[in-house]
């Protein structure tokens, strides 16, 4: 038989009733953010800022493989003022760099 080798005893840090109320209430207070960014983005106002956010950064992606400083420029200024309008909503800002879409099933050969 192998001996046992004596490994030190891991302890538990144990949260007290009112860190749990306060992760809990935290928690609560988030759902609540999420809830409101939600009505937000569905009202008119906040399709349209955000459709006009998107159609901006599409449009800054296409400036910048052409090489064209300026209009990225003047892009990126113009883009400002409508993320301060969505964030002033409560609406998250769409990242530009982000892929969407999930994996493309394969076809079934028949």
């Amino acid at each position: 038989m192998t001996p046992k080798t004596s490994e030190p005893k891991k302890t538990r840090n144990r949260r007290s009733a009112d860190q749990i109320v306060a992760d809990l209430q935290a928690e609560i207070d988030r759902v609540k953010q999420r809830a409101a960014a939600k009505e937000a983005k569905a009202t008119d106002e906040g399709k349209a800022l955000l459709l006009a956010v998107k159609f901006l950064d599409k449009a800054l992606a296409v400036a910048a493989e052409a090489n064209n400083a300026s209009l990225a420029r003047a892009l990126e200024s113009s883009r400002a003022p409508l993320s301060e309008q969505l964030v002033a909503m409560g609406i998250r800002l769409p990242d530009p760099k982000a892929r969407r879409g999930g994996r493309r099933r394969k076809t079934e050969a028949a």
